[in-house]
């Protein structure tokens, strides 16, 4: 049964990891792509920026392991804040990444730093990956380098360094990460303008003020490119910075997406940001969010959601602002960053996932039925190996346990003699059996030993054991004094007269230290329960008168 059990769990697990696991088995050195490679030489930030805005950042040429420029990390009050990079749309869950980065301290003294990874799952909760830990100093670069796999269910990913205690400066440069393939690009239709993409490498490129704000193109910081719309100064909390795209098309799934990063250094709490969309349907206003997300101080941080413009929507504006839990609170003092803003037609996309639901659901059921035919036909296999191992072990006349069972037992209690210190052991015996065949028929003859297996299973039941040893001889094992019982019993079946004299002799025996001065022995037990039985017998067949 255990074997087919090991069968069955094995066939199941192999079967639910064909749907479900992902490899995540190292990479070679030579399977790995570049994916990220920056070296500061540009002066751009490349989409670095302050983990929780508690540091400050600069390309700087004060020291550099490879060109002439590298990034300084200065101002540091906490020691968690360190350069950061959002990941996001470059690693794929399940998959494996390498990272690597030139790190050197600002001061005499050696500190520890941390590569980590923050991570922040489909229902919001959020996780750390504390890589690899490296002590440098100020006198050489250190290279340090680990990989990681990504986990399943992530929404978004940080890459951000950081120091073990303390609040050092240090530099960082040549900073690369690799996979096992390259980060997928969504595909801009430009020819029908089915798909929008904003990176303001070009100015505002079209967006607007949404009220009263500043809005205007910044050099500072950028998730890609050169460039990202800064907004500040906003008078309400609805005030954002938004664009028309009367392009889209209502009744199609898009996906919109945005990178956005605020800066507040008064502020410890993160704020939640959203995208929305604003337009008019049958002369109403309407404005619905298309996805809230919260962002962390200083960080970029990716925001995307589906959504479906209904029918007869008209002047559709996409637009980016942060969400307050109490609408009469301004967020005044808080400064964002919008970048690598695009939208893009979905539909295929959508389609392509309901496809792979939908043949994942057939694949799973198909696994499901097969598993429970498989478990069918174990299930029936171990009732069959039962029934033949019971075959095996019954006596098929009288149902009590036949003859080689009977010396398997006796031959493991006299390997193993403690265990006879609590057993009864009892010998049974029909009488008048050559009486009754000689003058009722041998049938009437097995019917009285069947009769005296039924009395001896009925007492002795789950209570012990009954083995039919020859012709009308039985042994029967138990942990408790049976003999009145199986006497009550068996008083009990003589009066049922059925055609044919019926009495059984019977006679127990059990360990006695004053007895047995050698220790318990089964086979002087059987002896003396035998010699009982005999005695028994011989006052019964004196009380009769139809027997010589």
């Amino acid at each position: 049964m255990k074997k087919y059990y090991r069968y069955f769990i094995t066939l199941m697990v192999t079967s639910i990891l064909m749907f479900i696991s992902v490899p995540f088995c190292s990479l070679a050195a030579d399977d790995y792509k570049a994916l990220v490679d920056t070296g500061f030489e540009s002066g751009e930030y490349e989409g670095w920026s302050s983990f929780g805005s508690k540091s400050e950042l600069t390309i700087t040429t004060e020291k550099a392991y490879g060109g002439f420029s590298s990034l300084k990390s200065y101002n540091r009050s906490e020691n968690w804040s360190g350069p950061s990079l959002n990941i996001t749309d470059i690693v794929t869950p399940g998959k494996e990444y390498l990272f690597r980065v030139y790190v050197i301290s600002d001061t005499a003294e050696e500190m520890d730093v941390l590569l980590t990874l923050k991570y922040v799952d489909d229902s919001g909760a959020e996780s750390y990956n504390n890589m690899i830990t490296a002590t440098v100093g100020n006198d050489e670069w250190v290279f340090v380098e680990c990989s990681a796999a990504i986990p399943e269910n992530i929404t978004d990913a940080i890459f951000y360094i950081e120091s073990g205690t303390g609040t050092e400066n240090f530099f960082i440069d040549d900073v690369s990460i690799y996979g096992s393939e390259f980060p997928k690009k969504d595909v801009i239709f430009e020819e029908n303008k089915s798909s929008l993409e904003f990176d303001f490498e070009n100015g505002v490129e079209g967006w607007i003020p949404r009220g009263i704000l500043s809005m205007s193109i910044s050099e500072d910081f950028s998730y890609s490119g050169n460039n990202s719309l800064i907004v500040s100064d906003k008078t309400e909390n609805w005030n954002a910075p938004m664009v028309r795209i009367a392009s889209v098309s209502p009744g199609v799934n898009y996906t919109y997406s945005a990178y956005v990063m605020y800066i507040d250094r008064e502020c410890d709490e993160n704020h939640y940001f959203s995208i929305r969309l604003q337009y008019n349907l049958n002369g109403e206003e309407i404005y619905s969010t298309i996805k809230s997300k919260m962002l962390e101080n200083g960080t970029w941080s990716k925001i995307s959601g589906d959504f479906i413009l209904p029918l007869n929507a008209t002047d559709v504006y996409f637009y980016v602002r942060e969400d307050s839990d109490d609408e009469e609170e301004l967020l005044e003092n808080i400064t964002f960053y919008v970048d690598n803003v695009k939208i893009v037609d979905s539909t295929a996309a959508v389609r392509l996932r309901r496809r792979n639901m939908i043949l994942m659901a057939v694949a799973a059921f198909v696994v499901i039925i097969g598993l429970f035919f498989l478990l069918r036909y174990f299930i029936r296999k171990n009732n069959e190996t039962k029934a033949a191992l019971r075959a095996s072990t019954i006596d098929s006349m009288t149902g009590a346990s036949n003859r080689n069972t009977y010396e398997e037992y006796v031959a493991e209690l006299e390997k193993n003699p403690e265990k006879c210190e609590k057993l009864y052991v009892m010998a049974c015996d029909v009488n008048f059996l050559k009486y009754i065949n000689d003058n009722y028929g041998h049938d009437s003859g097995d019917k009285a030993i069947i009769r005296c297996a039924g009395v001896l299973l009925r007492v002795f039941g789950k209570k012990g054991t009954v083995y039919r040893i020859g012709g009308d001889e039985f042994m029967c094992f138990s942990t408790v004094d049976l003999s009145d019982a199986v006497n009550v019993e068996f008083a009990r079946e003589n009066i049922d007269y059925k055609g044919y004299p019926f009495s059984a002799a019977v006679g127990t025996a059990h360990y006695d230290p004053l007895i047995d001065l050698g220790g318990p022995d089964i086979k002087a037990l059987i002896a003396r329960s035998d010699k009982a039985m005999y005695n028994h017998k011989v006052e019964i067949k004196k009380s009769v008168d139809f027997i010589d």
